[in-house]
């Protein structure tokens, strides 16, 4: 029996792992102290132990500078970001700027990229799965911020496959709690999702129509988080302790972190009470060595006078959402509190009064996100253990899930070029028809993109994709080469000159009955996602016209059916301890009876990119190829032309986000072309495609159209690990295990 598809909340903070049990009900593990909610703090012993979790986070005021905590506010980030300059302010621990501008954290354990540390914690939460249900555990959807970048979430995918997981998807933790909030209702309203955590802020507004969750809007503050709200707390004690003492605290790296863990404490204690008593012990030394006591009284109101320019933040990332959604706060009939800073009275104070009305306090805001990815999880397990019979009953369905090799990770199968209007198909499938597949559709549609599959960034230095076919329009952008810098590449600025080419998606269906065959189906248009909430799009007729051929399975569509894609079945939240827990089809047969009834209708996820994704243009200017809330997955083919005669080598920059300067975008990375045709100006047609997966991922692809061949093309992210880098990190993390 394959090994369950757990649901991890990968948080600033804290972390949790949840699964579904062959009923659907999802359950959140406790580790053997019965602590479900595990801090995401790993620790170097001095004996060369690695601790993770509780333990961990009580040796941060004993041994900081080998304590590692809020790990995910610097993954996927360049060291010279202004957010890692501020950690390095912050934290106590050391960092240095290692190759391709990542962060290097400095240990007594080693030096580990910020990917690795994820990775033992990914590692602690999976081993407490395992423990639980007495079953390894490899594969796990893993849930992150809504505004995480491109880099954000490969870094997160690497993370995983440092710690030998299988991340099955990248999943937005506002759309994780809108799963379990939806679970197993059937809802008719528009939500939003405020979800105030410990190193982020997001909050995303969705549609739920039956069992479609559809993501109208999602804005963010990646670098806004409770963690905030324990440092102005901290130096508010520290300038009690001046003022009465005459001595800063803050000149001690040992005093800091106590004040900070008391910090926190306070915190929740003032969650729950008016007033707190805060007393630490030798907190300093005067003359002679007397140790000195901090005693302070810290009220709520104190609290919330220093944490107020903090919470008035996530308002104007609210207002932003609302203006992408075109809503104004009378049109959200609901709002789900997700994150532990979410318990501050004045916090959801504050949320009632924006909103205008008073949040849900019925689902656990720290439980939530892990309980949605778990619903995932279980929908994609059930789609994966379907497999195809016909002629190809040999072939897989969808790629096979062991944690891919670093080289796998770095190139992918090679497209075979087809003259231009044909039609590449695996041998022995059936030919499929124009109407059966969207014009234009990359010629490896035989496979679902939105099935589970090794996340990372691949590059395609052999592929080619098909010429367009005659019907399609081709955007002309002209490529302005300046001198090459001093690495020998040149630069890429352009002018527009026509329209953008999609392509469209296939997405897989989730049949509602066990004898259902897997069904593709596509849908045109400028978003490459299926279903008729989706685009637009429905199924004429009894829809056999549109039906798509799977590695030889015949597949079929049902009229009655809403094509889905790989949405979690949710039951109710409530009473998730009225059943035992029983994962798999043993659990399934121990069930009786209800282990034969035909699975729960699925729901429909329609999630959206946080971001614009771009390219670097002219005088320091971005032209947006994939504009921000655009539905995901999505494919954007845009052609370019040289405009300097016998150019063989352009540099494209990759950025994400909204700005025309560059400069104010995040630059994801370079995506080199060369041995390009020595031809004259307009004469070379570049075709770059941008393909943006169901975890948001992007993978940028360039080729020589006029020859039909892919040409050189790597894509060098920016504070990325190189193959290399990461082979290592998986040999570092093997000896620790040990």
């Amino acid at each position: 029996m394959a090994d369950p598809i757990v649901g991890i909340d990968l948080g600033t903070t804290n972390s949790v792992v949840a699964l579904c049990d062959a009923s659907g009900q999802p359950r959140v593990f406790a580790d053997e102290r019965g602590t479900k909610i595990h801090p995401s703090v790993v620790s170097f012993h001095p004996n060369g132990a690695v601790i993770v979790g509780v333990d961990a986070k009580q040796r941060r005021v004993i041994d900081p500078r080998n304590t590692v905590y809020s790990s995910k506010r610097l993954i996927g980030r360049q060291f010279r970001s202004k957010e890692i300059q501020a950690s390095i302010a912050r934290v106590p621990y050391q960092m240095k700027e290692g190759a391709n501008q990542q962060p290097v954290i400095i240990t007594r354990g080693g030096e580990f990229a910020v990917p690795e540390i994820s990775a033992i914690i990914l590692d602690y939460v999976r081993n407490v799965a395992q423990k639980a249900i007495g079953q390894d555990v490899s594969r796990a959807v893993v849930t992150v911020p809504a505004s995480f970048t491109d880099a954000q979430r490969s870094a997160t995918a690497t993370a995983g496959a440092i710690a030998g997981i299988t991340v099955v998807r990248v999943l937005n933790e506002p759309t994780a709690a809108a799963l379990a909030y939806g679970h197993q209702r059937q809802l008719s309203r528009v939500i939003a999702v405020y979800d105030f955590g410990g190193g982020t802020f997001d909050v995303t507004i969705l549609r739920l129509q039956d069992q479609v969750y559809e993501v109208l809007a999602t804005s963010a503050d990646s670098f806004l988080g409770g963690d905030d709200i324990d440092e102005v707390l901290m130096h508010q004690m520290a300038d009690q302790f001046l003022a009465s003492q005459r001595i800063d605290v803050r000149d001690n790296e040992i005093g800091v972190m106590r004040l900070r863990a008391v910090a926190e404490q306070t915190k929740i204690e003032l969650s729950r009470r008016t007033r707190a008593i805060v007393k630490v012990d030798e907190i300093a030394y005067g003359p002679g060595g007397a140790p000195i006591n901090l005693e302070a009284e810290i009220t709520r109101d104190q609290l919330v006078a220093r944490a107020t320019p903090i919470i008035e933040r996530t308002f104007a990332v609210c207002e932003e959402a609302m203006r992408l959604a075109q809503l104004t706060p009378a049109g959200i009939e609901d709002v789900v509190l997700v994150g532990g800073t979410t318990k501050i009275p004045y916090v959801r104070d504050r949320v009632s009064q924006f909103f205008k009305r008073a949040p849900r306090t019925d689902v656990n805001p720290e439980e939530a996100v892990a309980l949605g990815a778990a619903l995932q999880a279980s929908a994609l397990e059930r789609i994966l253990s379907r497999r195809p019979t016909g002629r190809m009953a040999s072939a897989p369905a969808v790629p096979e899930l062991a944690p891919p090799t670093f080289e796998e990770a770095a190139t992918s199968e090679k497209r075979t070029t087809a003259p231009m209007g044909s039609e590449i198909r695996p041998p022995g499938s059936r030919p499929t028809t124009e109407r059966g597949a969207a014009r234009g559709a990359a010629v490896d549609h035989f496979t679902d993109p939105n099935a589970a599959k090794p996340i990372g960034r691949i590059t395609k230095p052999g592929a080619a994709a098909p010429p367009p076919l005659p019907s399609q329009k081709r955007t002309m952008i002209g490529l302005s080469v300046t001198p090459a810098d001093e690495s020998g590449v040149e630069e890429v600025t352009h002018e527009r000159l026509g329209t953008d080419t999609t392509r469209a998606e296939p997405t897989l269906n989730d049949p509602f009955g066990p004898a259902s065959q897997p069904t593709l189906t596509f849908a045109t248009g400028p978003i490459g996602l299926a279903g008729p909430a989706a685009s637009g799009a429905s199924i004429a007729g009894d829809g056999r016209a549109q039906a798509q051929t799977l590695i030889g399975a015949e597949a079929t569509v049902h009229p009655s059916q809403t094509p889905t894609v790989f949405g979690a079945s949710p039951p109710n939240v409530a009473g998730l301890a009225q059943m035992p827990f029983q994962p798999g089809p043993a659990g399934a047969a121990a069930a009786g009876a209800a282990s034969f009834a035909p699975p729960p209708r699925s729901p429909t996820v329609v999630d959206v990119t946080p971001r614009g994704l771009g390219i670097g243009t002219v005088a320091g200017y971005c032209e947006e190829i994939i504009r921000r809330n655009s539905r995901v997955p999505t494919e954007m083919i845009r052609m370019f032309s040289t405009s300097r005669d016998q150019q063989r080598t352009v540099r494209i920059r990759v950025c994400q986000g909204e700005s025309r300067r560059l400069d104010d975008n995040v630059i994801l990375g370079d995506l080199v072309l060369e041995g390009l045709p020595a031809l004259p100006r307009g004469e070379t047609a570049i075709e770059v495609t941008f393909h943006l997966d169901a975890s948001g991922i992007l993978q940028v692809r360039a080729r020589d159209a006029k020859t039909g061949q892919e040409q050189r093309a790597s894509l060098d992210v920016l504070g990325a690990q190189s193959p290399a880098e990461v082979a290592a990190a998986r040999d570092r993390f093997t000896a620790l295990r040990r």
